[in-house]
């Protein structure tokens, strides 16, 4: 069994994996360094391809045209790394700075590659490439030891994946610059280190998804609790007018089969008699007797409320609702020794109602409940307000 074409397969594939999930997570959270990630595996991919001492097919070019390719994968890939790192670390304003110079490595690396391809023409351009890589190498450590120190948990992750990659790449350059000549097996060695970066990077991959998701949930939790607030009434905890209107034409819970609008009788004379903090556990007390089966109760201000009532009997279903709130307040609040009541304006909601059409000709009735002497219930039907038949005896 030859193992540096195992070794090699198994790496590729790794590369592969690393490569397609960072493309397969990107359209999900939308940041750059899954992308980099990304182009980072296919250039480590193309160089293992290129530098690993194996025979390839005769089709693979060999020779330096080989050893050249692998060079250029090799810049382009360290060069990738910087503004990976760049995008991943926190979008904070203190690694600002931090953030624009490891996004600038890749023109170095880009320039890297470029000394590479012209190297047939000049010699010295071979050692413009060592140069430079050992430049971006450096560049890295110092990026990652600000990242580090100024507190950034990606940064210390990654400096765990690129540790061993950085210490070989020191090792080698250093030793061609001095010496001129290749270190035997390198790319094997490369090869280990850059398994543990993929290894690290796709575990930054996926704690970056999780927390960018995590990030996205706690400002939709927000949206939604702010979206909530501004539709819900503080003192009562039901809807207010907003939140009305937007229940009335959400079409999750269907149109409505009626609105009626009520009003607390003489409310202003417990507001006297008891005080106005009184008054505000009358207003609680009567919202929780609204709260009743295929009814959603809003507060339209002050001692008024409207709700909507879903289903055919929803005559009885009002007077119901009506007749809950003095059995409310008188278990809520027992210091009002008397009956709250409520008068009542009900209205059918017509297909070509608007919320506020419905609700003016139940404030129609309400007005005619009040004036035929409160704590009664009137339906609004063909500009004529009476007491339903269906409650008669109730």
């Amino acid at each position: 069994m030859d193992w540096g074409s195992v070794g090699l397969g198994a790496f590729l594939g790794i590369a592969l994996t690393v490569g397609l999930l960072a493309l397969a997570v990107y359209p999900l959270v939308r940041r750059s360094f899954l992308l980099w990630a990304a182009f980072r595996a296919l250039c480590f991919a193309i160089m293992s391809i290129a530098l690993f001492p194996i025979a390839l097919p005769g089709s693979v070019p060999a020779g330096d045209f080989r050893v050249d390719i692998g060079e250029i994968a090799l810049s382009l890939a360290i060069g990738s790394t910087g503004p990976f790192l760049g995008a991943y670390i926190e979008n904070q304003p203190r690694f600002a700075r931090v953030r624009y110079w490891l996004g600038t490595l890749f023109i170095v690396g880009v320039v890297g590659a470029i000394a590479t391809a012209l190297a047939p023409l000049w010699s010295g351009f071979d050692l413009v490439h060592d140069l430079l890589l050992l430049a971006m190498i450096f560049g890295m450590t110092a990026g990652l030891t600000i990242a580090v120190r100024s507190g950034s948990r990606f940064a210390q992750y990654q400096a765990v994946g690129y540790a061993p990659l950085i210490i070989l790449g020191l090792l080698v350059l250093s030793y061609e610059l001095s010496t001129g000549a290749p270190v035997p097996y390198w790319p094997v060695a490369a090869l280990l280190a850059v398994l543990v970066d993929f290894i690290v990077t796709s575990g930054g991959v996926i704690n970056g998804y999780i927390t960018v998701k995590r990030e996205r949930d706690a400002a939709w939790a927000d949206v939604s609790e702010a979206r909530i607030a501004v539709a819900t009434d503080p003192l009562t905890d039901i809807a207010n007018r907003r939140g009305l209107a937007l229940r009335f034409r959400d079409p999750a819970f269907g149109r409505p089969t009626a609105l009626a609008v009520i009003d607390c009788d003489n409310f202003k004379r417990i507001n006297d008699m008891f005080g106005h903090d009184t008054g505000d556990e009358v207003l609680i007390a009567v919202a929780e007797g609204l709260k009743q089966e295929n009814v959603f109760p809003a507060r339209q201000g002050g001692e008024e409320f409207v709700v909507l009532i879903y289903g055919e009997d929803y005559q009885r279903m009002a007077e119901t609702v009506r007749r809950q709130i003095t059995l409310s307040v008188l278990e809520k609040v027992p210091e009002v020794p008397f009956p709250v009541t409520a008068s009542a304006g009900l209205t059918e909601v017509r297909p070509n109602d608007t919320l506020d059409s419905a609700v003016k000709r139940g404030d129609e009735a309400l007005y005619a409940a009040k004036d035929a002497g409160r704590d009664v219930l009137l339906t609004w039907q063909d500009g004529q307000h009476r007491q339903p038949r269906i409650l008669r005896g109730v």
